[in-house]
């Protein structure tokens, strides 16, 4: 048969036998491959991929010699092809069967395309990059306004005080005694918002560091409660521990305490006001913490992102925060080798459960 049609063919064009020997290929199958014409001629076609693919063509090509007439239309594969150098290209490859008499050929046109894909990559680069300095940009407007506020109250409390020492010293002393609870409230909110962003940024560069001891999960949950009974108080929530046994592992004591703080302000937030029940179980090798409440719930669409930096299933105007608690609480279990999951139902409320290893594997991250 007279393949010399398809010689000014732009595409490298590979034509094959039933068995896969190479029939003909073209000059520009050549230029692309690196190979002169006589040295491809009766080599097997699979010689001009990459071992990788071999097996798949193989059985494309199998197919098409197989039932030629119930395959009129080219199949496009995405491959990669491999010169005679050794050299590694991404091809787009379409293959259609040709029949010559009793003779069945595989006709394959080959295209490089490095040029497309890096095209493509750069523009799902820039669209990343684009997204990313978009979600840049709203962070820094929450994070500025979070921190904004408590700065804007430390300074009306501060202005408020000097005026007052400078209309009479005598009477400092009891308007200061009525301002310093709300002055180390403010100090504790910034305090909080600074230690997130410095946590964030650790996280980000690998350098989460953790000091594990010896520490009961239970005792751990029980003190947290007690350090943050004024503000549960505050928020006129029933929290309610259960956990009615230990539940000893290695952890580190500080960013267990950190994990839990961060669930159980979820849960108050989010919550309406309703009871929260705090569970501590245990199993001979883990150690689980669940933190449930009745409030709003999380849709099904956002369960999986709220864990992601700066994402929130809730808008920022109605609900404070910088929406890293739940990230920073992911970092700090995984560094553990544990995991955190959610269940939730909208309107009904939501469980976190904290699944920990009592003894941390090779996996966990130590100081």
């Amino acid at each position: 048969m007279d393949f010399s049609l398809l010689e000014s063919v732009p595409d490298a064009m590979v034509i094959a036998h039933r068995d896969g020997r190479i029939a003909w290929v073209n000059a520009v199958t050549e230029q692309l491959f690196g190979y002169r014409r006589e040295e491809l001629l009766g080599q097997p076609v699979e010689l001009l991929l990459p071992a990788r693919f071999r097996e798949s063509h193989h059985l494309h090509r199998e197919g098409y010699h197989a039932v030629p007439r119930r395959r009129p239309m080219g199949l496009g594969l995405d491959l990669f092809g491999l010169k005679k150098n050794g050299e590694e290209f991404p091809a787009e490859i379409s293959l259609c069967p040709m029949r010559d008499g009793d003779e069945v050929y595989a006709v394959a046109a080959v295209r490089d395309v490095t040029e497309r894909k890096a095209i493509e990559t750069r523009a799902l680069l820039y669209r990343k990059a684009q997204a990313e300095v978009r979600e840049r940009d709203e962070f820094l407007s929450i994070a500025s306004h979070e921190l904004r506020t408590p700065v804007t109250a430390l300074q009306l409390q501060l202005q408020m005080l000097q005026r007052a020492a400078e209309r009479s010293v005598t009477t400092l002393p009891a308007l200061l005694a009525g301002k310093v609870d709300g002055l180390e409230k403010q100090c504790r909110r910034i305090a909080v918002l600074v230690n997130e962003l410095l946590d964030v940024s650790r996280m980000r560069l690998g350098r989460l560091e953790l000091k594990l001891e010896e520490v009961d999960l239970a005792e751990l949950a029980a003190e947290t409660l007690a350090n943050l009974r004024e503000q549960i108080r505050g928020a006129g929530c029933a929290v309610r521990l259960d956990a009615a046994a230990p539940a000893v592992g290695q952890w580190d004591r500080l960013r267990i305490e950190q994990v839990f703080t961060n669930l159980l302000a979820n849960a108050i937030k989010f919550g309406q006001g309703k009871p929260v029940l705090v569970r501590v179980t245990s199993e001979p090798e883990l150690a689980h913490l669940s933190v449930a409440d009745q409030g709003i719930g999380i849709p099904a669409e956002h369960q999986l992102r709220v864990f992601d930096r700066f994402e929130r299933a809730v808008s920022s105007t109605n609900f404070g925060g910088l929406g890293l608690g739940l990230y920073i609480s992911r970092q700090i279990v995984e560094a553990h080798g544990g995991a955190i999951r959610l269940e939730s139902t909208p309107g009904a409320g939501t469980t976190f459960t904290v699944d920990l290893p009592r003894v941390p594997g090779p996996t966990a991250q130590a100081a």
